[in-house]
């Protein structure tokens, strides 16, 4: 199961160091970033349902399906003879891949008393964060050695071994949940359990999702925020938000996602929390890299090893709070307590981070990191002891739904904040002062390379709009935080047993 976790999270990384690689090899860089949305899309889409479908077809039957879409995707990627069709098959994998992550989740619930839940899960977290990690370096590496389509298909036998040894080795009962049935009934049929699937509600879910991410994902960098496809993209979004509303109070019989869920606030602020603190570790993750990279003139690769202060946080802060809960059986204050410490480090990057970082300053994004370890454990223990074992699946599968959607919020309020900053400041200091001074203001936009061969004035001004612009985002993690931590508040806790 650990093994899923782990390949999956690599995969993302891995198709992140190697897109620039595959989209070359087509002409068509220009579409390359559609081999990390398309799968990053399908799974935040895919993850709102595998909870009730985990309580339908039972858990261990649809972990068996989310390992064998991923299989498949994984060996349609090494078969690709465009971008589209790597496209398709990246997507694939995220469906594969969001039941392979957040099943592991509930599958811990179902075995393991609520007072041990957060240490569990904080190893899940660790296997996550090794997976993201490493899964660039060995994108890399096997890139160069034997080509991108075999580091890609390559996955497809270890996720086929990976979904034995769990066939074999999860002690979990495979029946459904929720039947009508008495637990002494015999097993209801494939096609008893289909009738049980809210297709309608599941349909008009995912189309509100993905459009909603798509909006986010697209907005501001591909394309313009006042475009028509926005638009069209925001209307389809709210149309089938309302379809899905008016399906699931009025025909669903067993909804996909209760909305009575939403009314209950030990469910709504763990989404809550959940949706802010991951932005705000992901624009962390988004600046550090830039930051090193403009001030220092490190390589990518030397830019990437600024993040590990922050993996190591975030793995010692989830190891910290599921100890903490498993001898407390508390976590409210563990909710409170995230931002604050996330606050913390970006109220220290604001005043520390002018340009010229040594090492001990550097560490500062530890805290970042510790912050969000902390509330990954947390509010999914809030969630677990918020709701009744009927709807745990379905709760749990949307906060990893929230966790997403707070991805990709992130990345693009951040970089909507960079953006609104850094052009006007380079305007600002550069017009009337440098020669050229629009082509440079245009090649410091786009191209990193250009921005480090700068020289004198130019790139001394260069980099201190670069620096207002990370100012700016320290400012927006810090409002973010705030939020989180009077979110904390309004939890009730249930003392754990």
């Amino acid at each position: 199961r650990i093994a899923g976790v782990f390949i999956s999270q690599a995969d993302a990384t891995l198709v992140l160091a190697t897109y620039g690689t595959i989209a070359s090899e087509f002409n068509d860089l220009q579409n390359g970033s559609w081999l990390i949305s398309s799968y990053m899309l399908a799974m935040c889409t895919a993850q709102p349902l595998y909870g009730k479908l985990s309580d339908i077809f039972g858990r261990k039957n649809m972990l068996q399906v989310s390992y064998g879409l991923f299989a498949l995707g994984s060996l349609l990627c090494g078969f690709g003879q465009s971008i589209l069709q790597l496209v398709v098959a990246r997507a694939i994998q995220g469906l594969g891949g969001a039941g392979m992550v957040c099943l592991v989740s509930i599958i811990i619930t179902d075995l393991v008393p609520l007072r041990e839940v957060a240490s569990y899960r904080s190893y899940v977290n660790i296997i996550q964060t090794m997976g993201r990690s490493s899964g660039g370096a060995i994108g890399g590496f096997l890139a160069q050695a034997i080509g991108w389509r075999w580091a890609l298909s390559a996955q497809s036998p270890l996720t086929v071994i990976a979904m034995g040894l769990m066939t074999v080795s999860l002690a979990i009962d495979s029946k459904q949940k929720g039947s009508q049935e008495g637990d002494d009934a015999p097993p209801p049929t494939l096609t008893q359990s289909l009738r049980r699937v809210d297709f309608a509600g599941a349909l008009f879910m995912s189309i509100s999702v993905l459009s909603l991410l798509l909006i986010l994902d697209v907005g501001g960098e591909k394309v313009p925020w006042n475009s028509p496809l926005i638009l069209i993209l925001l209307g389809t979004s709210s149309a089938a938000g309302v379809l899905f509303i008016f399906t699931e109070k009025r025909w669903a019989a067993e909804p996909v996602f209760p909305l009575h869920l939403l009314s209950n606030r030990n469910v709504l602020t763990p989404y809550f929390i959940s949706t802010l603190q991951n932005a705000t570790q992901c624009v962390l993750v988004f600046v550090i890299p830039l930051y090193f990279q403009v001030t220092q003139n490190s390589s990518p690769g030397e830019a990437g090893v600024y993040l590990v202060p922050t993996v190591a946080g975030n793995a010692i802060g989830g190891l910290l709070t599921g100890r903490a809960i498993k001898n407390t059986g508390r976590y409210k204050l563990a909710t409170i307590l995230a931002p604050v410490s996330s606050c913390f480090c970006f109220v220290l990057l604001l005043f520390f981070w002018n340009g010229n970082t040594p090492i001990w300053q550097s560490l500062l994004v530890f805290f970042g990191g510790f912050g969000t370890g902390i509330a990954h454990s947390a509010i999914f223990v809030a969630i677990a002891a918020g709701v009744d074992e009927e709807h745990m699946a379905i709760a749990s599968s949307g906060l990893y739904l929230s966790t997403s959607v707070g991805a990709v919020t992130g990345i693009s309020a951040g970089s909507a904040v960079m953006q609104a900053v850094l052009r006007p400041a380079l305007e600002k200091s550069l017009f009337g002062v440098v020669p050229n001074a629009q082509e440079v203001v245009n090649n410091a936009l786009s191209d990193m390379t250009y921005v480090q061969n700068l020289e004198g004035l130019a790139h001394e001004l260069v980099v201190d709009a670069y620096l207002q612009s990370f100012r700016g985002m320290f400012i927006l993690c810090i409002a973010l935080s705030f939020l989180c931590f009077l979110a904390g508040f309004w939890l009730r806790e249930k003392r754990l047993s």
